[in-house]
């Protein structure tokens, strides 16, 4: 065989096969995910050929048939369980890595020359710190491992070719310690660098404190507060804030917790405060990311116009929803579930010593804020009878899910679009026992949605989510969702909001908003006045979506302007 491989025939098969290496691996390379389905298939193949190798000859004893069938079961688990053993493949590479790395610590102590002992070390806290990195961000560690593989098999074809075109004189290659080294160094640098970067971009990370736990049975009476604590936020001057942990329920009726901020005047009321229950925005749909963990739950950026609610007398409460701060199934637009912490969150700040609140509730919210909003003023008079809803606002209302989830979803999808899709399509797959999260997402994209949805859209760290899903645009789609028919489109659909509310309505967005059309408001303000129902319209030219609720925003004094009308027994309406 050596002989074949220096003749001219010999290095046209090895020229060959190292072209169509290189081809692959250069495929391969832009296509991560199906890297990562090649590599978990090599290893399976690789598990398989070595289970025969072992078995083979007449020397095969007991150890060797019984480590065969652990390899052949392991290729087995490897096909049978794929989805699984690709989330689980950056654990794995990081157990390899603190394996590999205590090994070369201890090889590194028997090494005779202090610069193959400073190169083994080097090499030991890289890989301890990669381990960790591989930990802290698993997704970019399964692009990694796909990318690697590629890579590995892209090398391979260049060797051979180079082989192939040149002739080999048979002599050794000299030894270089020094030179491995200064590679050593620079790749323990760089590790560095990346670990430095990564403390950066998680080092301000809301925790959630045990506050938010929650360890005996839920009451089952809708809007019990359960527990108070001060809320030690930024606030407005001349107020008082807690935080609350109150009783609600999910869409199904099951008990759920939930949590919010309360603020009032530190001024006695003279009379019962009217509630404005304000409703945020996209953040997340993890624990850390609920409003009320962070210091800006109660600032003019976080709910528009509160310094004016509080010069009012009203009592806010903006809730978190249950499944942010607190343990639970997070209802990201499931009108029920978020309608029903809307509600109950109402109900507890009227428990509130000191906040003196009474039963009557302007209900106000944004972007998803605006569809709970919708969905709380729908179902209040069957869900919540005794509270007065006043009014209602929504302020670029995510009032129709499905058409977003098609817009997100369709040809137009960007790498962000990948990471908003998994805020929905995980908190619905917790929710609904038909929409099923594995037979949705790629087979080797599972954990790479599943890290996107636990990260908050607020923090630096969603970067590298966005990072993620660029390394994705090449390669086959990452989501295989039909939101023309079937389950996911039934439960989208379902949870559109009607506006149909017993109360004045009160509807505001910008025309350059960037994340939901303009159209979707024009839709339903016109859907609305064909039914002739009050609702009073307006769209800010050049404001984006988060520039409608600025401090600038025309928006917030229109908003008080219609709360006058609708206080003085008016019942404004800019349908024609």
């Amino acid at each position: 065989m050596r002989d074949f491989t220096h003749t001219i025939g010999g290095r046209v098969v090895i020229a060959g096969i190292g072209v169509l290496l290189i081809v692959i691996g250069g495929l391969l390379v832009v296509r991560p995910l199906t890297a990562v389905a090649g590599l978990v298939g090599a290893i399976a193949v690789c598990s398989i050929v070595g289970a025969g190798l072992m078995v083979a000859g007449e020397r095969a004893i007991g150890w060797r048939w019984a480590a065969a069938t652990a390899l052949v079961s392991g290729a087995a688990l490897c096909v049978v369980f794929f989805p699984a053993v690709v989330r689980w493949l950056p654990a794995f590479v990081a157990v390899l890595l603190v394996v590999g790395g205590t090994w070369l610590v201890f090889a590194s102590v028997k090494r005779g020359t202090t610069v193959t002992r400073t190169t083994g070390v080097a090499y030991a806290i890289a890989s301890m710190l990669l381990a960790v990195l591989v930990w802290v961000w698993p997704d970019v560690a399964t692009i990694a491992c796909g990318a690697g593989f590629a890579l590995a098999i892209f090398g391979s074809g260049i060797i051979l070719l180079l082989r192939a075109i040149r002739s080999r004189n048979g002599r050794a290659r000299p030894q270089r310690p020094v030179l491995r080294m200064i590679g050593a160094l620079v790749v323990l640098v760089f590790v560095m660098g990346a670990a430095w970067s990564s403390v950066q971009l998680r080092g301000d990370l809301p925790t959630v404190d045990d506050f938010y736990s929650w360890d005996t049975e839920i009451p089952a009476v809708p809007g019990q507060v359960l527990r108070t604590a001060p809320y030690d936020g930024a606030l407005p001057v001349g107020v008082h804030a807690i935080r609350i942990l109150y009783a609600t329920t999910y869409s199904d009726g099951s008990p759920a917790l939930a949590s919010a901020v309360v603020a009032y005047s530190d001024t006695p009321a003279r009379e019962p405060r009217q509630i404005l229950a304000w409703q945020h925005g996209t953040t997340g749909v993890a624990r850390a990311c609920a409003p009320s963990v962070g210091d800006q739950a109660l600032t003019e950026y976080a709910i528009p116009g509160i310094s004016r609610a509080i010069d009012r007398d009203w009592v806010v409460v903006a809730t978190d929803y249950p499944g942010q701060g607190t343990t639970g199934r997070y209802p990201y637009l499931i009108g029920e579930g978020e309608g029903r912490a809307t509600l109950d969150g109402i109900r507890a700040a009227g428990q509130i010593d000191g906040a003196y609140a009474s039963s009557s509730a302007w209900v106000w919210g944004h972007s998803q804020g605006g569809h709970a909003t919708l969905w709380a003023a729908q179902i209040a008079v069957d869900y919540a009878p005794e509270i007065d809803i006043l009014g209602v606002a929504a302020l670029s209302a995510a009032s129709d899910p499905l058409a977003l989830a098609e817009r997100i979803t369709g040809a137009r999808s960007s790498a962000l679009g990948e990471v908003v899709t998994s805020l929905v399509l995980v908190p619905y797959a917790d929710e609904y026992a038909d929409v099923d999260l594995g037979a949705s997402v790629h087979p080797a994209g599972q954990g790479i949605v599943e890290t996107f949805a636990r990260r908050c859209v607020t923090d630096a760290t969603t970067l590298i989510s966005v990072l993620v899903g660029t390394a994705l645009r090449l390669d086959s789609p990452l989501y295989r969702i039909d939101v023309g028919s079937g389950p996911t489109h039934d439960r989208l659909a379902e949870n559109i909001a009607d506006g149909v509310v017993p109360a004045p309505l009160f509807l505001g967005q910008g025309t350059d908003d960037e994340v939901i059309p303009i159209d979707t408001q024009r839709t339903l303000d016109a859907r609305l006045c064909e039914a002739r129902r009050a609702v009073e319209t307006h769209e800010y030219p050049g404001r984006t979506h988060m520039g409608v609720i600025a401090e600038d925003s025309p928006l917030i004094d229109d908003l008080y302007s219609w709360v006058d009308l609708v206080t003085q027994g008016y019942l404004p309406s800019t349908c024609p």
